[in-house]
């Protein structure tokens, strides 16, 4: 997709007013405390990288929802799951604007800052299958794992401001996460022999992926010389070590994601022992 991700400045857009009181309704954040704020200029520009790729992630997670918003009201689905899933939207409206200016705060967005990971609804496939990987792979399992490793970074953020911004996002994200396995629940079980043929050749490859996005470096990578990874150290904005995260995936996929799948019936131990390569749109 050869679309450039570009922020206008905060309240700079027609719609500000508009935005700000439908999208940001009864969240108030000090900017300028962590504009202000004594972090080292180390600090900063780490936590600065954090939040790009944060909003990149939220940008992706954006558009994925909101053509799941689409392919719900094409498919006529109740006004309430419709209703809910216009919260998901707007609240990754909100996202993306939270970590913009937690980078605009932090000194302001790069000029080579990378597009979004996107992922997109493959329109050549029936409604009802797109509506169902967007559900499974970008909710149940990829905003469950958002919820856990959210929590792990909240954990360690000192920072005020940082750690009132990631608090909302961790809220909303557990809510997005609810919302998906309250779908698989009410609708899990009309799912056909066909879609089940299909969960079965896509959800290895979801889980493989999963796998090797969230856990890109081993807990040992930046082993010294004398076979020692140098300590950890924790950002006031928010992060988790590699040890941290591998148990928070860990936790999240064994006691969650995969038992709560199998209980709709679908066979997502099986997927797990055979999960395969980063090409989850295969």
């Amino acid at each position: 997709m050869g679309t450039t991700v570009r922020y206008t400045p905060i309240d700079a857009g027609p719609f500000a007013d508009v935005h700000e009181r439908f999208v940001h309704a009864g969240l108030e954040v000090d900017w300028d405390t962590l504009a202000q704020a004594p972090h080292s200029r180390a600090e900063r520009e780490r936590g600065r990288r954090s939040f790009v790729m944060r909003a990149l992630d939220e940008q992706r997670s954006l558009l994925a929802f909101s053509e799941l918003l689409s392919e719900l009201c094409e498919s006529g689905a109740p006004i309430d799951v419709i209703g809910a899933c216009t919260r998901v939207v707007r609240d990754e409206a909100l996202h993306v604007d939270l970590c913009r200016r937690m980078v605009e705060a932090l000194g302001g967005w790069p000029s080579d800052a990378a597009e979004p990971r996107w992922v997109r609804s493959d329109p050549r496939r029936p409604l009802r299958e797109r509506i169902l990987r967007t559900v499974i792979g970008s909710l149940c399992v990829g905003e469950t794992i958002s919820v856990a490793m959210l929590a792990s970074v909240r954990a360690h953020a000192s920072d005020d401001t940082t750690q009132h911004v990631l608090t909302r996002m961790l809220a909303d994200e557990s809510f997005h996460s609810r919302f998906g396995w309250w779908w698989l629940e009410n609708f899990g079980a009309e799912i056909t022999p066909s879609e089940q043929q299909m969960l079965e050749r896509w959800l290895p490859k979801v889980l493989g992926g999963v796998e090797q996005m969230m856990l890109p470096q081993s807990a040992a990578s930046g082993a010294t010389a004398e076979g020692k990874a140098p300590a950890y150290v924790h950002s006031p904005f928010g992060s988790a070590s590699p040890e941290e995260r591998s148990a928070a995936l860990g936790r999240v996929l064994h006691e969650t994601i995969l038992p709560g799948l199998e209980r709709a019936g679908i066979a997502a131990t099986r997927a797990w022992d055979a999960r395969g390569g980063n090409t989850a749109n295969a």
